[in-house]
């Protein structure tokens, strides 16, 4: 086994879970809480936008996760919604190849909203920890299949991240992904650092960049817990 795996559960968490919620392959211990806050700043044609979002996810059993997350921004990706979810790994402990399916709902705050346009998603999440001469890595994929009266087709969200823990308390990762939905295909590209404070207490600073539509670009900061 990967000796990143601690830091392998944390990254997938806060940094594959985009829009809607969704967990990992990598499923958390029972009673384990992760708590994810994050901060950015967008500039784009239209000027700044502040966005703020928060992501939880509670260990239920060894297999399931639990998963929570509000964001505020008005993006495709990741539009203003709540999301509820759960993640049922389908890998034993020390699978080399971490699978995972997840279900999920998500609404915006609004009550008119909610009538009109909950939605319901479908994950299937990969992941895979690797050893290298920078350090301990990992690797991970997510699709997502997301249904919803509001949209004439599915929307689609596929995703990967790929990282590295090349010393204590460090890490580098990179993450892109396609959204895809009524209104057409969004791609973005972030890269990402972590630094841990202290404990189970992580430092994220991100940049995402917006590879179509109008190319806008994101940094974000983010504080990750785990207790």
């Amino acid at each position: 086994m990967c000796a990143c795996v601690p830091a392998i559960a944390v990254v997938l968490a806060a940094l594959v879970a985009a829009g809607e919620a969704a967990a990992g392959a990598w499923p958390r211990a029972p009673g384990e809480v992760f708590l994810s806050f994050r901060g950015e700043i967008e500039t784009s044609d239209g000027g700044p936008q502040h966005n703020a979002s928060v992501y939880g996810e509670y260990g239920l059993t060894r297999r399931v996760t639990l998963v929570a997350q509000f964001d505020n921004a008005n993006d495709p990706w990741t539009a203003r919604r709540f999301g509820t979810g759960v993640q049922f790994a389908l890998s034993g402990p020390d699978a080399v190849n971490r699978f995972a399916i997840g279900f999920g709902a998500s609404t915006p705050p609004d009550v008119a909203g909610a009538m009109t346009s909950t939605r319901g998603e479908l994950s299937f999440a990969w992941g895979r920890g690797f050893e290298s001469r920078w350090g301990g890595g990992w690797a991970t994929a997510t699709a997502r299949v997301i249904y919803g009266r509001d949209t004439r087709r599915p929307i689609t969200d596929v995703s990967g991240l790929v990282g590295l823990k090349p010393a204590p308390g460090r890490m580098a990762m990179l993450s892109a992904s396609r959204y895809a939905d009524d209104g057409g295909a969004y791609w973005k590209v972030s890269p990402a650092l972590g630094y841990r404070l202290r404990g189970e207490t992580w430092l994220v600073p991100s940049v995402t960049q917006e590879l179509s539509d109008d190319r806008s670009t994101a940094v974000g900061l983010a504080l990750w817990l785990t207790f």
